[in-house]
């Protein structure tokens, strides 16, 4: 079942800005378990025109997943309202994190590259060997390792911003996590992900791709095998992103 949030934000209440870019990429179970934890979401979507504020109020901002790629801003020009409401973010210490389309967006924001991925898609379930300088992030800490968790893209993050701090990777596309500055952070894999949507996905992926093809056939049968522990370490991550936002609140609240 796909998980919708659509939650009134009440006094003192705390609030996460959810920017959604494409339909079939919903907030799914993160907005689950971050209402769980107390942080209702206001999800805004610009392909229902919904426009992109230059400025976050909210306590925290996520950024979804989304079929377009983000060199299409020729195609799609609320992308560099994204990358600009990112950027306020951190200028305002406000936890973010980016996923999928969202973390490529925020590696260009901050001076990294994307382009279209050399090694095919990658979908299904990902293992993402945590590097060591995830030992001392305080998203990344003491998540479980290799850490599990739903996957599908086809652009790859070439090369990371200059000052990011690269977090974990996979055998097939190495940036996989990173932190730029204290409170920004980027996900190739989906940690909101659950088979239900990634079952949605198939449709989208390229028949005249044989290798895609297979590759997001053999996922599915992964992801379903698997989802315990995907569930397991993607909540985790969830619900520290959650403990985040409510420090970093109650400190800007001081």
């Amino acid at each position: 079942m796909t998980y919708q949030p659509d939650l009134s934000r009440g006094a003192g209440t705390l609030q996460a800005l959810v920017i959604q870019p494409d339909p079939y990429c919903p907030i799914d179970r993160l907005g689950l378990w971050l209402h769980d934890e107390g942080i209702t979401t206001r999800i805004v979507q610009p392909f229902n025109d919904d426009v992109i504020p230059e400025i976050l109020r909210e306590d925290a901002l996520v950024v979804l997943g989304g079929d377009m790629s983000s060199l299409d801003d020729h195609v799609y020009h609320w992308l560099a309202h994204i990358r600009s409401l990112m950027a306020a973010a951190a200028s305002h210490r406000k936890p973010t994190l980016g996923i999928c389309l969202g973390a490529q967006l925020m590696a260009q924001t901050f001076g990294g590259t994307v382009t279209r991925g050399d090694q095919g898609l990658e979908a299904g379930v990902v293992e993402v060997a945590l590097r060591s300088e995830a030992a001392g992030d305080p998203l990344m800490a003491g998540l479980p390792g290799p850490f599990c968790a739903g996957a599908m893209h086809g652009d790859m993050i070439d090369h990371l911003p200059p000052s990011a701090v690269w977090l974990g990777m996979t055998a097939q596309y190495p940036h996989q996590a990173f932190r730029v500055g204290e409170m920004s952070w980027g996900v190739q894999f989906h940690p909101e992900l659950s088979p239900a949507v990634y079952r949605q996905w198939l449709s989208l992926v390229d028949e005249n791709d044989a290798v895609a093809m297979e590759r997001a056939g053999h996922g599915m049968q992964a992801f379903e095998n698997q989802d315990q522990i995907v569930r397991e370490h993607t909540e985790a991550m969830a619900r520290r992103f959650a403990h985040l936002v409510r420090t970093t609140a109650t400190v800007a609240s001081q």
